[in-house]
């Protein structure tokens, strides 16, 4: 049994000669940072810790030539050697030195820089007992000798050690996060701790020491981090107390790493559980000394929070300094992910590196008659007496207009590419804003005087010209065509498309001008054609348009209009005439949301984003119906206002508004790009998204344009197969593998995967990928309603390229989605979802409750009824599933997929306390088993009665729960075999013998204390078995069938890098090999011979 591949938490991360190197489970895993795309590339991978020892720390030696790896009691180092010639990046780790097993855990391990006499490498290795070793290798590269032990005076144990970079053993200082929430500072010298740092209110997580030694960062469970001045402590022959000089405090969760990023000012990033990346000016932090000052302080000194991260916290960052001077952060998280962050949008003034940094500018309107157009009403209004009495008065969020007749404001602004703008304003006045080549100024071009105020506007570029059309109050719509090189206005054409007043929006793609008039209206010119109406369209839900998108190949037209409904026309027609309507969507987005963009990809397939903070990807059934395939969540539930497509045609970016902030995020690494505070939500804003990190955000404030920019040099198309990497972040709770068709030669093996964060995921496996980079392309096939805990997932096989996915969990839900394998032009295979069954929880009636002037209402309950098991199987060629709830119900239901709902079949009754596990084996009789809370487990024949009775029960097959059932066939045809595993750590083989439509128990054989904590799943062909425990046990076992009984033996085993396994899946190969995946908290993948 060989591991293949892990996808767990990334516990650590550090940069050893310019590679960073990541600690996942037991393994490291080696990156090249590509500076032009600005991305990682995983070269290498090697196993670090033996023992199921997880990597908890990396440190890479003084002068790059290695680095250590450690974990529990132990520690590995690392060569870095150079290969020439390798096309993986010249530098690659050996197979690693392991010294002997520690007696306490290591917390940290520091490089010596002057190895000791007679040695060729140094190292000084901090333990949990307050103690430092030095440890040095001879010249033979491999044996290494504990050459000195120092213990501190004051004896106790720690959460968290740091060592200081030091060039000799002797000069070396230790920060100590004890139990008691202080730090101590000692030095290996005597011993003798010299300081105190105290302030800390919950557990120590993460101490470091800066980069010069004469500070210590820490990181706390009471969700601060604090900077300690220590730079003068070692000088005193006392211990003194050393309060903090800086209390960062803003995170929600304990924060787990701080580190100062450096550059023109102190800047510190600190990792939290609660998945944020905080970005700190410690500067305006200075005299903050407790959690309350921190807290007070927050706005002044907190500069940025990063999203991305999922599941249960960001673990450790690290700074990456690049040959270019560009600075860089690299976050390891529970989500398996190593995030790439841009700092110099902190470190570096604007304008240092205008390809790298956020660079701001402001523009004003020329002759300074602009004017502000909307305030809010405050509750002081000045127009009250001040020796009125006070009177308090609600806050009212009516737009007032302090302006008069003759004023001037900018109605529309709209970004045509970089460098240049268009700005409409409410007296008709078209103007086109340049960035001169020095990138100091903008320089505002009138291009248009407009008799009525412009109300929309929308740009559209070909290869030399900019088409600008706008829309005005009268009705009529004008295209202007701009040279984009000397920006002269080349032509012009108006023409009225609606009455006056009623002209809402106006929007240019593809060739053609789109009107969105009062009534849920769209009409459509064609360019260069605007005398004759090309169409025109009804929205059938009679409200206002906001988004448009259409295919010139698939002759189609999509619309969304303010309350979230979804519209597909059919535009294959040249008459002036309303298009037909191809299908529609009610409420397509949670909460009648506003659909605010929408494209059309080849397919077709729709994607849609709203005001609920989703981005939607929808097919068309040949009925006429959409489909929700899949769905993206903003990670701080930002309403999506904008999306751009990758070169490849794919959904990439995502941007909008999150209260007052604007973010941009890119969806296929799952990380935030950007974050601007400003409150242009209300005000005119555009945005303009390119391949990389290009990005351009505009909006008003007050009279003036504010442009942020941040436009890179080198534009990263290419796929980045390593950090993209993601998973859950949370414990998994089941998992399957969906085989590949069997004439897709080189085909991938699917993941499906269901977690506690109420997501089922998708992953593909690649046994041909180099090491480190065979699990790839994830994606969330869906969100279960409510955000609850996905229990179980079952596959059924409809044909070879098709499968039926069907996942259920909290509150009784049972979801189905199905699963099509296709291969694109270049050989490659991958499978699409499409979901079939989303339904609503169903809630029950709580207890009537009297509300204060409302009366006796009745509010509703959450259902607290959960799907724990399911299992799929064929009657009459007809999908039937079983499923077993937390209330003892046993049930089977089909899907009617016409009308998206379950019918109910069968009631399978017995079980009077939650039923945990079940299990189908198809034949000629369908056979079924299910297993209880008190050990019981029944026997059933399934058929299509309304009620079905156990054909037998095993009254206390186990002392407790039945966690594990697996049903299968043996050699004799009469018989079957129940595999099952449960709380009391046995495992069970029970044999059952058919008779008619009934069955009796026959042989049975027990191993007990199969493991050491309770089993959680179990697979058996009938001649094997595979089992696995919370102890992180994998164990095979052969059975046996004798005369008399059955015999279950060891055959071997394996500890998993996955702690708290809950589910396994195996797969077998025509030729006999196995894979075996196992889920926990990630999940690894095995190959069985």
């Amino acid at each position: 049994m060989t591991s293949a591949a892990y996808v767990g938490d990334v516990a650590c991360v550090d940069v050893a000669r310019d590679r960073v190197v990541a600690g996942i489970g037991s393994r490291v895993l080696v990156y090249v940072l590509d500076e032009k795309r600005r991305e990682l590339r995983c070269v290498d991978a090697r196993d670090a810790l033996c023992g199921g020892a997880r990597v908890h720390g990396i440190r890479a030696m003084p002068r790059g030539e290695a680095f250590a790896a450690y974990g529990a009691r132990r520690t590995t180092v690392f060569a870095m050697e150079e290969v020439e010639g390798d096309a993986r990046g010249g530098w690659r780790a050996d197979g690693g030195t392991a010294l002997p097993a520690h007696g306490a855990w290591v917390h940290d391990v520091r490089g010596v820089v002057e190895a000791e006499s007679g040695f060729v490498m140094t190292i000084a290795i901090g333990l949990s007992d307050n103690s430092v070793e030095r440890w040095s290798r001879g010249v033979d590269a491999r044996t290494w000798t504990r050459t000195a032990r120092v213990e501190c005076a004051s004896r106790c144990t720690l959460y968290t050690m740091a060592l200081s970079a030091s060039a000799t053993w002797e000069g070396m200082r230790v920060a100590a996060g004890t139990i008691f929430n202080d730090i101590q500072i000692w030095g290996v010298v005597d011993g003798e701790v010299r300081a105190r740092c105290v302030g800390h209110e919950g557990s120590l997580m993460r101490v470091r020491f800066g980069d010069d030694d004469d500070a210590v960062y820490s990181a706390s469970d009471d969700r601060t981090a604090r900077v300690w001045n220590v730079s003068n402590v070692m000088s005193s022959g006392y211990c003194e107390e050393v309060p903090p000089c800086a209390v960062l405090a803003g995170h929600v969760a304990r924060v787990w790493d701080c580190v100062r990023i450096g550059g023109d000012r102190p800047v510190y990033a600190t990792a939290g559980e609660d998945c944020t990346i905080r970005v700190w000016d410690v500067s305006n932090a200075h005299g903050t000394m407790t959690l309350a000052d921190g807290v007070a302080n927050q706005r002044d000194c907190e500069i940025a929070t990063l999203r991305g991260h999922r599941g249960r916290g960001i673990w450790r960052l690290c700074v990456i300094e690049s040959s270019n001077g560009d600075s860089f952060l690299a976050s390891a998280g529970a989500d398996g992910s190593v995030k790439i962050w841009n700092t110099n949008d902190w470190t570096k003034s604007s304008g240092a590196n205008d390809g790298v940094v956020l660079r701001e500018s402001e523009t004003s309107y020329p002759e300074s008659a602009m004017m502000v157009d909307e305030v809010e009403d405050q509750e002081d209004v000045a127009m009250e007496s001040k020796e009125a009495a006070p009177k308090k008065r609600k806050t009212s969020k009516r737009r007032m207009s302090f302006f008069s007749a003759d004023d001037e404001f900018i109605r529309v602004v709209r970004i045509a590419r970089y460098g240049v703008l268009y700005v409409a304003t409410n007296k008709g006045y078209l103007y086109r804003v340049v960035e001169t080549s020095e990138g100091e100024r903008w320089i505002w071009e009138r291009l248009l005087e407009n008799e009525y105020a412009i109300m929309s506007m929308s740009v559209e570029r070909t290869d030399t010209l900019d088409i600008v059309s706008l829309a005005d109050l009268e009705g009529i719509i004008h295209v202007v065509h701009v040279s984009q090189e000397s920006g002269e206005r080349k032509e012009m054409i108006s023409w009225r498309a609606s009455d006056p007043r009623v002209l809402l929006d106006v929007f240019s793609t593809q060739g053609r001008v789109y009107a969105s008039i009062v009534g849920g209206v769209l009409k459509c010119w064609n360019r260069g054609r605007y005398s004759r109406c090309a169409f025109t369209l009804v929205n059938p839900y009679r409200h206002r348009i906001l988004s448009i998108a259409t295919s010139d190949a698939l002759h189609l037209v999509l619309v969304g209009d303010q309350k979230g409904n979804l519209c597909v026309y059919d535009a294959n027609t040249d008459d002036a005439r309303e298009l037909k309507l191809v299908a529609k969507k009610w409420s397509a987005h949670e909460k009648t949301s506003s659909i605010n963009a929408c494209e059309i990809l080849p397919g077709p397939v729709f994607v849609t984003s709203g005001r609920d903070s989703n981005v939607c990807r929808w097919s068309l059934t040949t009925d006429g119906e959409l489909l929700l395939d899949s769905k993206w969540t903003s990670p701080s539930k930002a309403c999506v206002g904008f999306v751009s497509l990758n070169a490849n045609g794919e959904l990439a970016r995502a941007a909008g508004f999150r209260e007052t902030n604007f973010v941009v995020y890119s969806i296929s690494d799952q990380r935030q790009m950007m974050k601007i505070r400003c409150q242009a939500q209300s005000t005119p804003h555009d945005v303009l998204m390119e391949d990389g990190d290009r990005v351009i955000f505009v909006h008003r404030q007050k009279t003036s344009l504010h442009i942020i920019t941040r436009w890179n040099e080198h534009v990263n198309t290419a796929e980045n197969e390593s950090t993209s990497l993601w998973s859950h972040g949370r414990e998994i709770h089941t998992v399957r593998i969906v085989p590949p068709p069997v004439d897709a030669v080189g085909a991938p093996l699917g993941i499906i995967t269901g977690s506690e964060d109420g997501t089922v995921m998708r992953l593909l496996y690649d046994a041909s990928r180099r090491d480190g980079t065979r699990v790839h392309s994830p994606g969330d096939i869906c969100k279960h309603p409510g955000g609850r805990t996905v229990k179980a997932v079952s596959i059924f096989k409809e044909d070879e390229y098709s499968y039926i996915l069907c996942a259920g969990g909290a509150k009784e839900v049972l979801l189905a989605f199905r699963l099509s394998w296709a291969s694109d032009d270049l050989g490659s295979w991958d499978f699409k979802s499409v979901a079939l069954i989303i339904p609503k929880p169903v809630d029950k009636a709580g207890t009537r409750a009297w509300t204060k002037g409302c009366g006796y209402v009745e509010p509703r309950a959450e259902s607290d009824q959960r799907i724990m098991d399911v299992a799929t199987y064929s009657r009459r060629g007809q999908l039937r599933v079983l499923y077993s709830t937390s209330l003892g119900a046993v049930s089977v239901v089909t899907m009617d997929e016409r009308a998206r709902v379950w019918r109910d079949i069968s009631s399978l009754r017995h079980h009077a306390c939650p039923a945990l596990s079940v299990d189908v084996l198809e034949g000629e009789s369908t056979w079924a088993c299910s297993g209880g809370t008190d050990g019981t487990i029944a026997l059933w024949r399934l058929d299509d009665s309304d009620i079905i009775d156990p054909a037998y029960v095993l009254e206390h097959a186990h002392q407790s729960g039945v966690n594990a059932l697996c049903i299968t066939r043996t050699a004799d045809e009469n018989a079957f075999i129940v595999v099952s595993g449960g709380d009391d750590q046995m495992l069970r083989v029970q044999e059952m013998r058919r008779d008619g439509d009934g069955v009796s128990p026959g042989r049975v054989g027990e191993y007990k204390f199969s493991h050491s904590s309770a089993m959680r799943s179990v697979w058996s062909d009938g001649e094997r078995i595979i089992s696995t425990s919370v102890d992180q046990r994998v164990k095979m076992w052969s059975i046996s069938l004798t005369k008399d009984d059955i015999c279950v033996a060891p055959t071997g085993g394996v500890m998993t890098q996955a702690p708290e396994p809950e589910d396994i899946d195996v797969l077998a190969a025509p030729d006999g090999v196995l894979t075996l995946v196992v889920a926990g908290r990630g999940f690894e993948l095995f190959h069985i011979q």
